[in-house]
C-alpha cells in the first residue's frame, strides 16, 4: 500500500494521490476485492483465514488510522479537543441497551441496537463512496446538475441494493421471520424490484452519458465501478453462495465472505485517503510528534498500523463472531459485552468521520486531499 506515495505538494489533475496512487487505492482495490472473493468461492475453507487476515491487514488499520489523525496529532487535539473527548460518549449506547436487555429480560433493545449499528454501517460506507466521488468531480469539474444526479443515483441505488439483499437473501429473511421459501408475493417483489435496479441503472448511465456529453468520465467510472459495482458484486454474486462458513451461528458469520469483499475496497479506500492526506500534511514541516513522522513515512505508519490492529483482531476473538479462534463460547455475557464494545468502537469511528472531514470548511484539508495547489 505504501510503496505507492502521494505527491508532496498537489496531484495532477483529476487524481487525488497522483495517477498511479490512486489507480492502486481507489481502483485497483476493487480487483483486489474480486480476486478475493473469488478465491472464497473456490476454496471455501479459506474464507475464516481470508477474513482474519482482512482484520490485521485492512480493517485494523483502516480503524486505527482515524485515531492516528486525531489523538496522535498535537494540532488535532488544540483545534477539536471538545469533538475529541464528547465523541467518546458513542462508546455508551450498546452498554445501555445491554443493560436494558438483562433488566427486562428481552432481546430487544440489544437487536434494535444491532439493527442500528448494521444501517449505520452501510451508511458510512455510502458517505466515504460519496466523499471520494465528489473529490473526483471536483477535478473533473463536474456540472452542479451532473453532481446532483450522481449523488441521488448513488445512493438510491445502494440503499436499494441493500434492501433488496436484506429482504432476498434467504437467511435474512429468517431473521425477520419469513418463511422459506418466501411467499409467492415476496419472490414477486424481489424479481420486480431486482428489475427496477438493473433498468433504473442502465437508465441512468445513459442519461449520463448523452445529457452530460463532453465532461470527463473518471468521476462516473467510479461510481460505477469501486462503489455500486463492487457492492453489487459482494452482495449478488458471493451473497449468492453465502453462509460459506458450515452452520453459522450468528448473521455475521453467515455472510463472512461478503462482507470481508465489501471491506477491502472500504478499507483499502480509507487508508489510500489518510496516506495521502497525512503526507502532504507533515511533507513540508519537520514536526516530530508520532503523527507528524509517520505521515512522512507511510511504509513505517501502515507497519504500526497493522501492529496496534493486533489488538482489533483479539478483540473480535473475544466477541466470538466466529466458533475458532474465539476466547468465549459463542452465547454469553461475555461475548455481548464485547461485542457492544466493538460497535462503540466503530460508532466512535463513524461520528468523527463525519466531523473531520468537511472540506467546504476547512482549507488545509482542501490542500491535503489535492484539491487546492496550497494550504
Amino acid at each position: 500500500m505504501t510503496l505507492v506515495s502521494p505527491d508532496r505538494v498537489s496531484a495532477p489533475a483529476g487524481w487525488i494521490g497522483g495517477r498511479r496512487f490512486d489507480l492502486v487505492f481507489f481502483f485497483g482495490s476493487t480487483f483486489v476485492a474480486v480476486l478475493v472473493g473469488a478465491l472464497a468461492l473456490a476454496v471455501p475453507a479459506l474464507v475464516l483465514p481470508i477474513w482474519w487476515a482482512f482484520l490485521l491487514f485492512i480493517e485494523g488499520p483502516h480503524l486505527v488510522a482515524t485515531y492516528l489523525r486525531t489523538y496522535l496529532d498535537p494540532g488535532e487535539r488544540r483545534a477539536r479537543g471538545a469533538l475529541l473527548l464528547g465523541s467518546l460518549a458513542w462508546l455508551l449506547p450498546g452498554f445501555v441497551a445491554w443493560g436494558a436487555m438483562r433488566a427486562i429480560g428481552l432481546r430487544a433493545p440489544f437487536d434494535l441496537f444491532l439493527l442500528f449499528a448494521a444501517l449505520w454501517s452501510f451508511h458510512h460506507a455510502i458517505r466515504q463512496y460519496w466523499g471520494i466521488l465528489a473529490i473526483y468531480q471536483h477535478h473533473a469539474r463536474t456540472s452542479p446538475a451532473a453532481r446532483r444526479a450522481d449523488r441521488l443515483f448513488l445512493h438510491g441505488a445502494l440503499w436499494a441494493a441493500f434492501g433488496l439483499f436484506s429482504f432476498g437473501h434467504p437467511f435474512n429473511r429468517t431473521l425477520f421471520g419469513i418463511p422459506d421459501p418466501a411467499p409467492a408475493w415476496l419472490r414477486i417483489a424481489g424479481i420486480a424490484a431486482a428489475a427496477i435496479l438493473v433498468l433504473g441503472t442502465a437508465a441512468f448511465v445513459l442519461y449520463r452519458l448523452l445529457r452530460f456529453r463532453g465532461e470527463p468520465a473518471r468521476p462516473l467510472l467510479f461510481l460505477l465501478g469501486p462503489a455500486l459495482g463492487l457492492q453489487a458484486f459482494a452482495m449478488f454474486v458471493i451473497g449468492a453462495f453465502e453462509p460459506l462458513i458450515p452452520h453459522p451461528e450468528n448473521p455475521e458469520a453467515a455472510f463472512l465472505a461478503t462482507a470481508t469483499v465489501g471491506g477491502i475496497v472500504h478499507g483499502l479506500h480509507y487508508l489510500g485517503i489518510i496516506s495521502a492526506v497525512s503526507r502532504r500534511r507533515h511533507a513540508a514541516g519537520d514536526a516530530q510528534h508520532i503523527a507528524a513522522r509517520l505521515g512522512r513515512r507511510p511504509l513505517v505508519a501502515y507497519g504500526v498500523l497493522v501492529v496496534a490492529s493486533i489488538l482489533y483482531v483479539a478483540l473480535n476473538a473475544a466477541r466470538g463472531v466466529v466458533p475458532s479462534p474465539a476466547f468465549f463460547p459463542q452465547k454469553g455475557a461475555a461475548v455481548e459485552l464485547f461485542l457492544v464494545l466493538y460497535w462503540g468502537i466503530f460508532f466512535h469511528h463513524y461520528y468523527l468521520d463525519q466531523r473531520i472531514w468537511h472540506v467546504r470548511e476547512d482549507r488545509r484539508l482542501r490542500f491535503e486531499l489535492g484539491l487546492e495547489a496550497s494550504p
